[in-house]
């Protein structure tokens, strides 16, 4: 079977299941997120990405708050170009 072409620009983890918060306010992201967490966990999801964009910031912030509370790791994706997407974390769910 032949390894697809990674489209130029596009991230590496982009099949990861992935929410987008693009457009919620702030009250929302809590459920929204411990329920998609929750999801790809009892998958065995490994990492998961979170589209919070860049806006204001104030979901982004959040966000990682409410990861760092439950003690989940995250980085910010990294697209094929190295360049750093700030407006997409890559949440680490399990580690096996």
């Amino acid at each position: 079977m032949k390894k697809k072409k990674q489209a130029k620009g596009s991230s590496p983890s982009v099949n990861s299941p992935t929410l987008d918060l693009h457009g919620k306010r702030t009250e929302e992201v809590l459920p929204l997120l411990d329920q998609f967490l929750n999801t790809v966990s009892r998958r065995g999801v490994k990492q998961a990405r979170v589209m919070t964009g860049k806006g204001t910031g104030v979901v982004q912030s959040e966000v990682i708050r409410l990861l760092k509370q439950a003690h989940y790791p995250w980085k910010y994706e990294r697209l094929s170009n190295g360049a750093e997407n700030s407006g997409v974390l890559i949440v680490f769910v399990s580690e096996d």
